[in-house]
């Protein structure tokens, strides 16, 4: 008879053992734990993918056989104690049981399954589908009452919360010391390409070197002895009107060849315009596909508003300017902002000092 108890006590808590540390397991399984699986085994790899992706199957079998295990040992461990005993051990028994069944059952093997879940994997992939196999019908009916009562709802912004979990992750890397402070001001911006629009990192129009399609290279090397940009835009008669874009190496190529009256409009390329209510994501797209490293940037009313490059999308990535040594503006859009306050500044004083002019003595 005390062979019995003992059996039934070690039935109840090694059964709740198994079913807890699979519970944490699967509940703690990362995608990234999932494809690193696929690599070593790729059958168990798939296998694992398939249990959390059911995950209210998985965990309904699960919970089903750990509670057919509580309640059904409970039961026989009470009923051979008051045989073996008599009815006034029942509560010590059961108070016994139950401490037993929350260190053994619940916080070690929970631990267990957390912090081994990755050499565990491979070995319970296979009973669980088991296991899941042999609770069909009880899993089935739970599953159905679980949807009548929770019903689940179309989530749109499930996307945008993986995002906001990975810029968090990135986040707690650099203050743990796992990422470096600059991986992880590239993984959050690099998340957020699809959300900043792209006039927040253009080089604006006040900056922006354009050159008229009716002048030729000679002209130009007289203008820019030495050419500041690898590409500029083309425009007719206006700014507003970019037709064209041309390289510096076509330049230099031309000049070198003592074509140098070769007029822009003759081997300006074509030019790509973005509107400027895309988001850098857009843009960045846009580069890739026509393979050109500048894109020039329209208002709402068509006007050319700046321009973006693959360098201004690296920057926004990379948090940081690039520049070269001599570089005089190494912030374009800071020198457009203090440009503009510099016109303005100058067209209040000349306009204070023409309404002085015009005060009676």
């Amino acid at each position: 008879m005390i062979t019995q108890f003992v059996l039934a006590v070690a039935f109840t808590i090694g059964v709740s053992f198994i079913c807890s540390m699979l519970e944490a397991l699967i509940l703690s399984t990362t995608i990234a734990d999932i494809e690193s699986l696929k690599k070593r085994w790729p059958k168990k790899g798939e296998l694992l993918e398939r249990h959390k992706t059911d995950l209210s199957n998985t965990i309904s079998a699960i919970l089903t056989l750990n509670t057919i295990a509580n309640t059904a040992g409970s039961t026989l461990v009470g009923s051979l104690a008051i045989q073996i005993w008599d009815s006034t051990v029942i509560g010590w028994v059961t108070g016994l049981l139950t401490l037993s069944i929350l260190i053994f059952s619940e916080i070690i093997p929970k631990n267990l399954g957390v912090t081994y879940r990755v050499q565990l994997q491979p070995w319970i992939v296979s009973p669980l589908r088991w296991m899941k196999i042999a609770l069909w019908p009880a899993t089935t009916l739970t599953d159905f009452s679980v949807r009548f009562v929770v019903r689940e709802e179309q989530n749109s912004d499930d996307s945008s919360s993986n995002e906001e979990e990975i810029i968090l992750l990135a986040e707690k890397g650099a203050k743990d010391g796992t990422l470096t402070s600059s991986e992880s001001n590239m993984v959050t911006n690099a998340l957020k390409l699809d959300d900043e629009m792209v006039s927040s990192i253009m080089t604006p129009r006040v900056v922006v070197t354009a050159l008229e399609k009716s002048l030729t290279i000679g002209d130009i090397f007289r203008t820019y002895p030495n050419i500041p940009f690898a590409r500029l835009p083309v425009y007719d008669e206006e700014i507003d009107q970019i037709v064209g874009l041309v390289r510096r190496r076509d330049l230099l190529k031309y000049v070198a060849e003592d074509q140098d009256r070769i007029r822009l409009g003759e081997i300006m390329n074509e030019v790509h315009f973005v509107p400027e209510t895309v988001t850098v994501a857009a843009a960045l797209q846009s580069i890739l596909k026509t393979h050109q490293q500048l894109l020039v940037v329209v208002d709402e009313f068509g006007s050319m508003a700046g321009v973006v490059t693959m360098e201004d999308i690296m920057e926004y990535i990379l948090g940081r300017e690039i520049f070269e040594k001599d570089d005089v503006a190494i912030d374009m859009r800071e020198f457009a902002r203090s440009e503009a306050k510099s016109k303005n500044t100058d067209a209040s004083a000349e306009q204070g000092s023409s309404n002085t002019d015009g005060d009676p003595k």
